[in-house]
């Protein structure tokens, strides 16, 4: 009876040890397979109907005004708008174009229109600055470039942008201030070239912040180098 009873334990052993084996044969077999399986790319998510009829639109119109005609490619830019009310490249295309005929107002009616439309819409933003420019609306311009330099405090572009226009507006201190970021750049990238630009551009600023402030101006008296400067920089 002893006997029996070891001969069925290990039958029962040997049956025990062929189940294990059996799932580790099946368990490689599934990992191999896993690891073989090839990787499905994600795929793109596909454009909606008004979005890719209001690009087709914009290209139509982008053509017209590249061939000079106006009505066309402004009928275009409108119909695009109209189909898709966050396809920035028609706004911008639309404005170019009415910025480019001395349209200044209508071009920034729609920079307006998608800047209220299109979150984020940086570009818009950038090119109003540049129309106001154009227009010679320096003050407005000088602000407009301050709303896009506050998300993006440290883009040299940006800066630049800041010191002409300022400057030209008569905005001295602001554009001081937007000089000496532009040379705590410079210096912290180790750029000796551009540090020495900046630094002449902050000393030319702070003489003439320091013209402009009338209690520097009456102790150092009137300097006609400054003053010459200053309105060569405001009349450009």
């Amino acid at each position: 009876m002893t006997h029996a009873r070891g001969v069925g334990g290990e039958g029962r052993h040997g049956a025990t040890l062929h189940v294990v084996h059996r799932a580790v044969v099946i368990f490689l077999a599934l990992t191999s397979l896993t690891a073989a399986a090839p990787a499905f790319a994600e795929t793109p998510p596909v454009e909606n109907w008004a979005t890719a009829r209001a690009r087709t639109l914009t290209e139509q119109g982008e053509a017209h005004a590249a061939a000079g005609s106006t009505q066309q490619a402004v009928a275009r830019f409108n119909e695009a708008i109209a189909i898709d009310s966050t396809f920035e490249r028609a706004y911008l295309g639309l404005a170019s174009l009415r910025a480019s005929l001395g349209e200044y107002d209508e071009a920034l009616v729609v920079l307006d229109m998608g800047l209220e439309r299109v979150h984020g819409f940086d570009a818009a933003l950038a090119l109003k600055a540049d129309v106001l420019v154009r227009s010679k609306r320096f003050t407005d311009a000088t602000g407009v470039y301050l709303h896009a330099l506050a998300a993006k405090p440290d883009d040299e572009a940006l800066l630049a942008r800041v010191v002409q226009t300022a400057a030209r507006a008569g905005l001295f201190p602001v554009a001081l201030g937007a000089a000496r970021r532009t040379l705590q750049l410079a210096r912290s990238r180790g750029d000796v070239a551009a540090e020495k630009d900046a630094k002449i551009t902050v000393i030319a600023l702070q003489n003439l912040v320091a013209d402009a402030d009338p209690v520097l101006s009456g102790r150092r008296g009137k300097d006609p180098v400054r003053r010459a400067l200053a309105r060569a920089i405001s009349l450009r």
